[in-house]
């Protein structure tokens, strides 16, 4: 049984894929900021059953650099998040793919913060442009971070 969280994500995330072609920008809109709202609750249950120190952390936000359709009902998300404990940022990347009926989500594949020196690298969240920079620094570089965090489960259809 899907949790509340993930249930969220999957009845906000449907209507804003259905439209799209494989492989298509999502664009941002009302809609797509109410569906990255959901991933503020699911991923950290994700990383809560495997990392006791997520127990009371969590994100107060998902700044997409990347976000698309990357197939049959399948998400890709990468940029920053903002961690809520202290307001910092750090890069993330979900892959998902939501269940053809019901509300679960059938795949997922989620990296958040990148490994430092003095363990995950944390930058302040202090101002739009700021955060901007940082986004676009990203730019083509999600597999060439240390990823501090992994989690994948289920498999992915088509």
């Amino acid at each position: 049984m899907a949790s509340k969280a993930e249930a969220f994500i999957v009845t906000s995330f449907r209507p804003v894929l259905a439209e799209l072609p494989n492989g298509a920008h999502i664009p941002d809109s009302a809609q797509f900021r109410n569906a990255l709202h959901g991933l503020e609750f699911f991923i950290p249950e994700l990383l809560r059953d495997l990392h006791p120190e997520w127990k009371n952390e969590s994100l107060d936000g998902v700044l997409p650099l990347v976000a698309r359709k990357i197939g049959d009902a399948a998400v890709e998300i990468f940029g920053l998040c903002i961690i809520i404990s202290d307001q910092t940022t750090t890069p993330i990347y979900v892959r998902f793919q939501l269940s053809p009926a019901g509300d679960e989500v059938s795949w997922v594949e989620c990296k958040l913060g990148e490994a430092g020196e003095q363990g995950m690298v944390r930058s302040e969240y202090k101002s739009v442009s700021a955060t901007n920079n940082r986004l676009h620094a990203l730019s083509g570089k999600a597999d060439t971070i240390d990823w501090v965090y992994r989690i994948t489960y289920g498999q992915r259809r088509g």
